[in-house]
């Protein structure tokens, strides 16, 4: 297949939704950009591929449209490249993206799986990435910036508790989604971590991609982590939610907001404690949150085999 050297397409997901509904988004970076499927296993390429990522351009305000089969789709590019489209149309096999004024479509760059048409589970599983999933040492700008940058994914450390519990939730067969803070630069980096350490696979929701001068400006969508999620429980209707996060960051403040406006649908949420103490704001975002009466645990290494028993318990409520 020819493709168009004009763009690429990046962090590209198709969710099935409830209702013959699906939740089509992606991200359009200007150029093929092949180089970026390519294998990277030094501390030095590794630190070269994520620092030029910041200096490619996307495909802002570019009118698209999405072919499946006969049908089609047509959508536009935000100003961060961004494209997110709820359709009636079903994905099918032969599925092919192009910019409207051309008939190549765009190169996928990812290894990634692009669809997740999994029918409707009892239980979805919602979890945060840095400091959940993996060490990134968020509370610490230096240090994440060396870990960022120095460490490869396949050298990434995984937190035991969080990797542990995924399993505990497996016979459940449950949904996972990865909702992070993040920006979609690192899409690739992530995505090869969760494989590599035999995570499940889930669907991974980014906030933009960014460029260098957007990054040190912290262009973020303030409530970006809040709106995924309040999407994903409107649009999925699960029966029963299972938020994951961490002490490091904003978790708990989010978290609580969402158990106030589902808490018939949460059925637990998990904060990890990253420190070996947990300080005065802390301990007051928790008790805020467990306020709300949702089930939660805050837990710390020593009660992660608590933890497990207490999942089994849960699962019962599930049958």
């Amino acid at each position: 297949m020819v493709y168009t050297k004009k763009a690429s397409l990046w962090e590209f997901s198709i969710l099935d939704l409830t209702h013959n509904s699906y939740w089509y988004r992606g991200v359009l970076l200007k150029g093929d950009h092949n180089h970026l499927r390519l294998k990277k296993h030094s501390a030095f390429s590794n630190a070269i591929t994520i620092l030029r990522s910041y200096f490619f351009k996307v495909y802002a305000h570019q009118d698209i449209v999405v072919t499946s089969g006969t049908q089609t789709i047509k959508t536009r590019t935000d100003a961060y490249g961004r494209f997110e489209i709820v359709s009636d149309v079903k994905p099918q096999a032969e599925l092919t993206i192009t910019l409207s004024n051309t008939k190549s479509p765009l190169k996928i760059l990812q290894d990634y799986p692009v669809n997740f048409q999994e029918p409707q589970r009892t239980l979805d599983i919602i979890s945060d990435i840095d400091d959940t999933v993996l060490v990134s040492n968020t509370s610490n700008i230096f240090k994440r910036i060396k870990t960022l940058l120095l460490l490869v994914p396949e050298k990434r450390t995984v937190i035991g508790f969080t990797q542990n519990m995924f399993k505990a939730w497996h016979d459940v067969n449950p949904r996972y989604f990865y909702v992070s803070k993040s920006e979609s630069n690192l899409f690739t980096l992530l995505t090869t971590f969760i494989t590599y350490n035999t995570l499940p696979i889930g669907m991974l929701v980014l906030t933009p991609y960014l460029n260098f001068f957007q990054l040190l400006k912290g262009h973020k969508p303030k409530d970006f982590k809040l709106e995924a999620i309040q999407f994903l429980i409107t649009h999925s209707r699960g029966e029963n939610y299972v938020l994951v996060g961490d002490d490091s960051q904003k978790d708990m403040v989010i978290y609580t907001k969402l158990a106030k406006m589902y808490p018939n649908l949460i059925l637990k949420i998990y904060i990890r404690q990253t420190g070996k103490i947990r300080s005065i704001i802390q301990q007051t975002m928790w008790n805020e949150l467990i306020a709300t009466g949702v089930s939660a645990s805050y837990v710390v290494p020593d009660e992660a085999s608590s933890i497990l028993k207490d999942i089994e318990h849960l699962k019962q409520h599930l049958k």
